[in-house]
């Protein structure tokens, strides 16, 4: 018998438009003798268990954690192997920078270019304990995506076994956010929190119990931290949200309508409780609610400095007369970053002459990346939707609610991006993981009924899931791993070294520490800028769009860099000995006028971004403490190194 066969004879009202009757759908999964127990809405696996007693229920909800945290340890598997593979990409090597400057000074505050400062703060003490280098900087992100498939388990009331394992299953391994979890970016983080948050949500109303409200405004909080685009997560709960109370209150037939049905409910909550005990408690709770938010988001903004003398976080700690001081600063830094951000002034990628066909531009990459590497989630959340919106007597809200989070983030971040990327398809793919989980269950379902009764059936299914499989194992081996920074892959974005430099800088590992004067020369017109910096990332005299992320490799071997624009002149300065680096790095045009005056150096030509960019490094590997030129990751980073 197939799922909607066993629910056919549901009443029709019941849980309409909204997340299914809380805790009656629980026990009348649980509980009710008219259910059918094998097939328990919240822990169905599809076999044959106990049928009654505490014990058997509670080996098929075991049954179904079992499942999800073997995805999870598999999922750790997959990221953390090879984790410092890939060379820092433009965006990773400048956060990366900023966090070891953080735990290097003490200071920090709110540089909206690098969007939100939860990384920073999570990467400083990573930094301190573990090194600094492309595994350690990339570690926390892979974390969170390798545990984000627990948040499944949040929606057991609502999904079977099979759906809550599918929904595992694909935010676990799906191959572009198993790309972005390899990646130090905070877009995957704000997703994954924000996703979490709304399944706290869903428990509190399952439960009825306002800590997980306390909790969901704790993960939107790290949200908010994590990326500014939170707020927009925001926006498309509250239309979500709308789109089910219009179906909750639309009816196409029966004797009640949709305005009936709404002052039926509303009749029933008055019947509970008076008006002021709800205004109480919301006030109450909301107010609570409030302050943990307030308190999560002012923790990560608010700067650092190691003056005692300054308004910072932690001499307000010790001197609260310094908050009043301390909560203007952060909010001022804020607003300026929000409107930044919020306020279209940044420049299209695709560089079109009008916003339509920008847009275009940006909506078919991410539909390119998402068919490239994500079309089995994408092609399962459609049937997932499609089957509950139309295959079922009552559909479930919290599957329409992801589905529309998920296909509403499709075709509107596109809009608000401002650089050609694949990675604003994490915004869409990660709530669209919990209709995939429900397409899944449904070809894993309709296999196992066909099983012993329909050969031709079951073949068909298990083709499918043998092509899902088979397509999502060949698509990570080849996007994530072997191919992660090729021209072919699109996931790759423009900013992205196509080529692993860091063997060419691999002599600063040993020779560094003990090298006297400038360690790393930057040389050309395009590397060096007319006049440094007063500050930021150093060496301040270098052209950071067109040098990052080497900025950061330099850091993470504790060497020191500086910068000659003219060619002429660094090669005067290099034949007279002023200058003696272990490493000169310069765009390949020079490389001719270069070498005369750098004998006994090796040059290697390098591709500093997804394509073109040629930059030429000469390498001092000379045999008085050459170090070996296999070792391409960086060393721990010192403080005051």
């Amino acid at each position: 018998m197939s799922r909607s066969d066993s629910e056919s004879d549901a009443p029709a009202d019941a849980g309409e438009g909204g997340a299914e009757a809380g805790p009656a759908a629980a026990d009348r999964g649980a509980d009710d003798d008219s259910v059918d127990p094998a097939r328990d809405p919240g822990d169905d696996d599809g076999t044959e268990g106990p049928t009654d007693g505490p014990a058997g229920r509670f080996d098929r909800v075991d049954r179904t954690t079992r499942w999800v945290l073997g995805i999870v340890a598999a999922g750790l598997l997959v990221r953390l192997a090879f984790l410092g593979h890939r060379v820092a990409h433009f965006d990773e090597g400048r956060v990366a920078w900023w966090s070891a400057y953080f735990l290097e000074t003490g200071e920090f505050h709110y540089r909206y270019i690098i969007h939100g400062p939860l990384v920073q703060h999570v990467n400083k003490f990573l930094f301190d304990a573990l090194g600094a280098n492309d595994f350690t900087m990339r570690l926390f992100v892979a974390l969170v995506g390798a545990l984000l498939p627990l948040a499944a388990l949040l929606f057991r009331e609502h999904l079977d076994g099979d759906e809550v394992v599918g929904t595992a299953f694909f935010l676990a391994f799906s191959p572009l956010l198993l790309y972005y979890s390899r990646f130090f970016r905070s877009t995957l983080l704000a997703a994954a929190f924000a996703f979490v948050a709304f399944g706290l949500l869903v428990r509190a109303y399952d439960e009825r119990s306002v800590r997980y409200v306390y909790g969901a405004v704790a993960f939107v909080a790290l949200a908010f931290t994590a990326k500014e685009n939170a707020a927009v997560y925001l926006l498309v709960w509250v239309g979500a949200t709308a789109l089910l109370l219009d179906q909750a209150l639309f009816r196409t037939g029966g004797d009640r309508s949709g305005f009936d049905w709404a002052r039926e409910r509303l009749d029933d909550l008055r019947g509970r409780r008076s008006l002021a005990d709800y205004a109480a408690d919301f006030l109450w709770h909301g107010t609570v609610a409030l302050l943990v938010f307030l308190a999560v988001t002012l923790y990560f903004y608010a700067p650092r400095s190691p003056d005692t003398a300054a308004v910072g976080f932690w001499q307000a700690v010790t001197n609260p007369t310094l908050f009043p001081d301390l909560f203007d600063r952060t909010l001022d830094d804020v607003v300026e970053g929000y409107s930044y951000w919020f306020g279209g002034t940044t420049d299209a990628g695709c560089r079109k002459d009008n916003i339509i066909d920008a847009y275009l531009c940006f909506l078919g990459q991410e539909v390119h990346a998402m068919a490239q590497s994500a079309l089995a989630l994408t092609l399962m959340a459609v049937v997932g939707f499609l089957a509950e919106r139309w295959g079922r007597v009552r559909s479930r809200g919290v599957v329409l609610f992801c589905a529309y989070w998920g296909f509403v983030s499709v075709v509107g971040y596109p809009l608000g991006t401002d650089i050609a990327n694949a990675w604003i398809a994490v915004n869409a793919l990660v709530p669209l993981a919990l209709p995939a989980g429900v397409g899944i269950a449904l070809v894993v379902d309709s296999a196992r009924d066909a099983l012993h009764t329909d050969s031709v059936r079951f073949g068909i299914t298990a083709f499918v899931l043998v092509l899902i499989g088979g397509y999502m194992a060949a698509s990570a081996v080849g996007y994530v791993y072997l191919d992660d920074t090729t021209d072919d892959n699109e996931l790759v974005q423009y900013a992205q070294p196509a080529d692993d430099f860091r063997p060419s800088m691999a002599v600063l590992e040993d020779r560094a520490a003990d090298h006297d004067g400038v360690d790393v020369l930057f040389v050309g017109n395009s590397y060096v800028r007319d006049n440094p910096r007063d500050a930021g990332i150093e060496p301040t005299c270098t052209s950071i769009s067109n040098t990052l992320p080497l900025q950061w490799y330099v850091e993470a071997y504790g060497a020191t860099g500086d910068c000659i624009q003219d060619a002429d002149t660094a090669v005067q300065r290099l034949q007279d000995g002023e200058v003696d680096p272990l490493v000169v790095i310069a765009p390949n045009e020079l490389e001719t006028d270069l070498a005369p005056a750098l004998e006994g150096y090796d040059a290697d030509t390098h591709r500093l971004r997804h394509y073109g960019s040629e930059a030429v490094f000469f390498s001092d590997r000379s045999p008085d403490g050459s170090s070996d030129a296999s070792a391409v990751e960086p060393r721990a980073l010192a403080v005051g190194d």
